[in-house]
């Protein structure tokens, strides 16, 4: 059986939710049994498994928050992605959005793939060099993008904008902080991001 702290996010008496929301299989953790990381992780410590924990549920639940945001959109939320980096960048190689988008080249042709067919965007080959294809934004597509702008702020407003400043920062620089620990780790394995 794993230790978590009383009153930490794993507390069945609902104190480690600060609204004291019950879940299923009467505690307050959401994730329920059979979750892989519902476990003593050798050499961890209970609080930092918590705190994985913590960050990986809000990655999911944003993801969730934003896939249903989009449920009336004709944009897939991967999609969304897409469009803004090339709102900001139209004209891009597509090796080169894969790598802003921090994605592989196969998922990124399939992307297009989608979004060329549904008129968003329209490939061209680069004039000084045939062999890279530059990806614009039609005006479908760039309609598309300003909505998807509008959803994005929405989201952000109502989640992470609702925090008080201070905390906003605090989250800014540990987030930060981990990042670069992540970043490093990945330079080690010979991965560069």
């Amino acid at each position: 059986m794993p230790h978590h702290p009383p009153g930490g996010p794993h507390d069945c008496g609902g104190h480690g939710n600060p609204h004291g929301a019950r879940y299923p299989h009467g505690c307050s953790d959401p994730h329920g049994p059979g979750d892989p990381f519902d476990a003593v992780l050798e050499g961890v410590d209970p609080l930092s498994v918590d705190v994985f924990r913590a960050f990986k549920r809000s990655m999911v639940l944003n993801r969730h928050l934003m896939m249903a945001a989009l449920t009336d959109e004709d944009t897939h939320p991967a999609q969304a992605g897409c469009l803004l980096a090339l709102s900001r960048a139209d004209g891009i190689s597509q090796s080169d959005l894969a790598a802003m988008l921090h994605v592989s080249r196969p998922t990124v042709t399939t992307m297009l793939q989608k979004m060329e067919a549904a008129g968003a965007i329209e490939r061209r080959a680069d004039e000084a060099d045939q062999r890279v294809t530059r990806l614009y934004l039609t005006d479908a597509g760039r309609t598309q993008a300003e909505r998807m702008r509008t959803v994005h702020a929405e989201v952000i407003a109502g989640t992470i904008g609702e925090l008080p400043e201070h905390d906003r920062r605090e989250l800014l620089r540990l987030l930060g902080e981990l990042n670069e620990r992540a970043v490093s780790r990945l330079r080690e394995a010979g991965e560069d991001r």
